[in-house]
């Protein structure tokens, strides 16, 4: 904690995919509204992202009308990104500016009393969905991007199985050693010497699912279809790309959709991409230690 004349501000680092974050709050500790994950990724160092969270007086009136409904996007007003409400809103609720290194969203105190209980959960949809946002458009900025994905290391390699909700990520992570598991529903990949590499985050899915740092090279991809008969099939460049951009989160500004296409592009000329159709019962970690074996890899 910082003191700054009668008021507190609280302040901490994080790092999350390579990328660190500072956290200044002005309205309260945060940490019960961050990801619960999020001190395993707490961190030193200067931060490439500066987080403010500030006290807002129209937050204050009325939290619930002003993050509710939690479907948020960007729009860009000239250097900076604006975070606000869904679709057809133009509400500001805060801002990104790489440039500047620095964001602001503008929030209640989150010490104070709520009316409802609906309050206290729509104001933390915000942060969450603010702080995956930031990370996001630093990702495209270094030619990487956030996955819907379970992830997976062993041997010093990583693993990414894509797909939308339902298609059996948080069953497949589970059926791999705890200490292998690197997340089982948003991860992130971003290029470094030749390699892309692949990060946990600290969200993992409704379930709780288990999360950890990561940073190792991607080895392959496979995007999966459990509906499918059982099969495994390499997926040609233009087919992979289509399927990825598929399963992207999107933040929705203009310049997203070019930049994902790029980093999709670039990803599948390093990294193998395969369709792969499993059943919920089927040993995916079996599977994994075979596909290895089938590449010259042990274990």
């Amino acid at each position: 904690m910082i003191e700054e004349g009668s008021g507190t501000r609280e302040e901490k680092t994080y790092r999350i995919a390579g990328i660190l974050f500072r956290l200044q709050s002005e309205v309260g500790d945060p940490g019960a509204y961050l990801p619960p994950a999020m001190e395993g990724f707490a961190s030193s160092g200067e931060p490439d992202l500066t987080l403010r969270l500030i006290d807002e007086e129209e937050a204050l009136c009325d939290p619930l009308k002003r993050f509710f409904p939690p479907r948020f996007n960007l729009r860009r007003e000239g250097e900076k990104l604006v975070f606000g409400g869904g679709t057809g809103q133009q509400s500001h609720l805060g801002y990104i500016s790489v440039e500047d290194s620095l964001a602001e969203l503008g929030l209640p105190r989150l010490d104070g009393p709520w009316r409802v209980e609906e309050e206290r959960e729509a104001v933390g949809e915000a942060l969450r969905s603010f702080l995956a946002a930031c990370l996001q458009v630093l990702l495209l900025r270094e030619g990487g991007t956030l996955l819907h994905a379970a992830g997976v290391s062993t041997g010093g390699e990583a693993y990414a199985f894509v797909g939308h909700t339902g298609s059996g990520k948080t069953t497949l992570a589970a059926r791999f050693p705890p200490g292998e598991v690197l997340g089982d529903d948003l991860l992130a990949v971003r290029p470094l010497r030749g390699d892309f590499l692949l990060y946990g985050t600290p969200w993992p899915g409704r379930e709780g699912g288990r999360v950890a740092y990561g940073g190792l090279p991607l080895v392959a991809v496979f995007t999966l279809h459990p509906w499918a008969p059982r099969d495994m099939q390499a997926v040609g460049a233009g087919e992979a790309v289509a399927e990825l951009m598929l399963d992207a989160p999107r933040l929705e500004w203009p310049e997203e959709e070019s930049e994902l296409l790029d980093i999709f592009s670039s990803l599948v000329r390093r990294v193998p991409i395969y369709r792969l159709s499993v059943g919920l019962e089927d040993d995916i970690a079996s599977f994994l230690r075979e596909f290895r074996a089938s590449r010259g890899k042990e274990g």
